[in-house]
C-alpha cells in the first residue's frame, strides 16, 4: 500500500455551497496532520468593484463566508499555529471556473485541489458539477471531491 501525502498546500474551490463548506473542513483536516496552507480559491465573473471596498458584493460576501468557516474550523479542530487559512479571489473573465480552478491549483504548486462535487442535475452524463468535471478531467495535481450529502 502506498501512502500519499503530505498535503501541506491545499487548494479548496470555495462557492459558499455546502459542499464547499465540506471541502474546507477536510482541508483543514488534512492539513493540520502536518501543518500547512489551506487557501480557499473563490472564483467569480468579472465585476465592477463597489466603492470603498473594492469588491462587489458577491465577492465581499463569498470572502467573508470563507474567513468565518476558517474562525470555525480552527477552534473546531483546534488548529495549531502551523495550519495557516487564507481566502484568494480570482475573477473570471473569458474561461469557464473550473479552468480557473484548474490552472491556479497547477500554476501555484498546490499538493492537492479539494472540490465539492454538487451538480445540478442538469448534465445527464455527469453526476459532478461543471468545476469537479473539468479538475477531474483535466487538472494535473490531485484531486478530492466530496459531498455535504
Amino acid at each position: 500500500m502506498r501512502t500519499v501525502g503530505p498535503f501541506r498546500r491545499v487548494l479548496v474551490g470555495f462557492d459558499g455551497s455546502p459542499d464547499a463548506a465540506e471541502a474546507l473542513g477536510v482541508a483543514a483536516a488534512v492539513v493540520a496532520r502536518d501543518g500547512g496552507h489551506v487557501v480557499a480559491l473563490c472564483v467569480v465573473p468579472q465585476a465592477l468593484p463597489a466603492e470603498g471596498d473594492g469588491q462587489d458584493g458577491e465577492t465581499a460576501g463569498l470572502r467573508r463566508e470563507a474567513e468565518a468557516l476558517f474562525g470555525e474550523l480552527a477552534r473546531g479542530h483546534r488548529l495549531d499555529s502551523a495550519v495557516r487559512m487564507s481566502v484568494q479571489v480570482v475573477y473570471c473573465d473569458h474561461e469557464s471556473p473550473g479552468q480557473v480552478v484548474t490552472a491556479y491549483a497547477e500554476e501555484h504548486g498546490f499538493d492537492i485541489l479539494v472540490l465539492g462535487r454538487h451538480g445540478d442535475g442538469a448534465r445527464r452524463k455527469s453526476r459532478l458539477g461543471r468545476v469537479a468535471d473539468r479538475a477531474a478531467q483535466a487538472c494535473s495535481v490531485p484531486v478530492l471531491l466530496l459531498s455535504a450529502r
